[in-house]
């Protein structure tokens, strides 16, 4: 009978699955964050180039259009994305910026990231009422070029 008692304690053929069952909710946890990282970077990397490709857009056309020229430009770029719907979109023309005198065109788009995940997301387990919105992250991207035809 002490025989098998020691064998039995010894035994370690069922050690690997009850790490493994301890370990694989943190590796969840952290796969989906990176996940959702690299959706919001990606989003946010659109969003600074479509600025970008609008503000060179209205810099080179002419100061009559130059706004309507920019924002055409910024929403094709988050259409062929698939970010157009709930991004807001602006591009002004600022002929004396700081007060330098300087004449540039602003063009910025403002997009909530929305979390794969639906529902409200506790930041402490037991805390009832302390939630996270989902829509807690504003991506902006921004650019500001000169402008020496207007």
């Amino acid at each position: 009978m002490k025989s098998t008692k020691k064998t039995f304690l010894r035994d370690t053929r069922g050690q690997s699955l009850v790490e493994f069952a301890l370990i694989l909710p943190m590796m969840l946890v952290v796969m989906f964050m990176i996940t959702e990282f690299g959706r919001a970077l990606y989003q946010f990397n659109v969003l600074s180039t479509a600025c970008r490709e609008g503000a060179r857009e209205a810099v080179v056309s002419s100061s009559t259009n130059a706004v309507q020229v920019g924002t055409d430009r910024m929403n094709l770029i988050l259409s062929k994305a698939n970010l157009q719907t709930g991004t807001t979109v602006t591009v002004t023309t600022d002929n004396n910026y700081q007060g330098t005198g300087t004449h540039v065109v602003i063009a910025t788009a403002t997009r909530p990231f929305n979390w794969a995940f639906k529902g409200p997301m506790p930041v402490n387990a037991g805390a009832g009422s302390a939630t996270v919105s989902k829509t807690a992250l504003t991506l902006t991207g921004r650019s500001i070029m000169h402008s020496e035809t207007f």
